[in-house]
């Protein structure tokens, strides 16, 4: 597991996902290739669409590719989960077609389990393990829809943002556009944007250990100026903020 902060800052990434503790959100309008989840400890969070929709509650779950700002003025987890690996968790994300607040006995069982570890929050071993639990949970809820048996092989070619998937189109025996039209169909957008997407994960984890600068060339971006373009349209956040908002609970 990479840790994105310093010993006292509380947020983990892994392969599946990624849990970020802040003081308060305040993201700009993105759409990222993830499963959120917001979970306000003090106070609602706000989720707000590009025609000014809103959906308010203290869990808000946000499926993939859906473009919108989220809000809350107190302290905050934000979980991203990885929608292939988690593909339960995306399952559920995507039962009402758009952002809504948990209710009824999971919002009691994530608030219990928030409470369990709330005196912990700082430190990444709790917030892994509530990343688990909750995962756990929505299983149990959701169904699964797995992807085409080729599309599945490509995907595990290109987490590896600098991979190259022509030999294994070629072992498969379908046509690039043929392998788009269903990666597109399957994975929700196209391989050239989810090979971004896997790029700025990987520049994220090095700013760990990185300057913005250096964490964007680590990554493969041309410069400084497309690495913080990327992140704000994908995750709402510049690298800096992201980085500097990660404050102990």
């Amino acid at each position: 597991m990479d840790r994105l902060n310093e010993s006292r800052i509380g947020a983990v990434l892994t392969d599946t996902f990624a849990v970020r503790a802040s003081m308060g959100t305040a993201s700009s309008l993105h759409a990222q290739h993830g499963v959120g989840i917001l979970v306000g400890l003090d106070s609602d969070v706000t989720v707000t669409g590009p025609d000014g929709a809103r959906v308010s509650g203290r869990v808000v779950v946000v499926p993939p590719h859906l473009p919108h700002a989220a809000s809350c003025p107190g302290p905050t987890l934000g979980f991203l989960y990885d929608p292939e690996r988690a593909s339960h968790v995306a399952g559920y994300s995507r039962l009402r077609g758009g952002a809504f607040p948990l209710e009824g006995r999971l919002a009691a069982r994530f608030g219990a389990a928030l409470a369990a570890h709330r005196a912990s929050l700082s430190h990444p071993e709790s917030l892994d393990g509530l990343a688990r639990e909750y995962a756990a949970w929505l299983a149990k809820e959701s169904p699964r829809r797995e992807p085409d048996g080729r599309v599945a092989r490509v995907l595990e070619v290109l987490r590896d943002p600098e991979a190259d998937r022509r030999p294994v189109v070629e072992r498969i025996g379908i046509s690039q556009a043929h392998l788009q039209a269903l990666f597109v169909r399957d994975v929700g957008l196209p391989i050239r944007t989810f090979q971004l997407w896997h790029r700025l994960l990987v520049a994220v984890a090095a700013s760990a250990r990185l300057d913005a600068t250096n964490a964007a060339h680590f990554a493969g971006f041309a410069d400084l100026a497309h690495f913080s373009r990327t992140c704000r349209r994908m995750l709402g956040y510049t690298p800096t903020a992201l980085r500097s908002g990660l404050l102990a609970v």
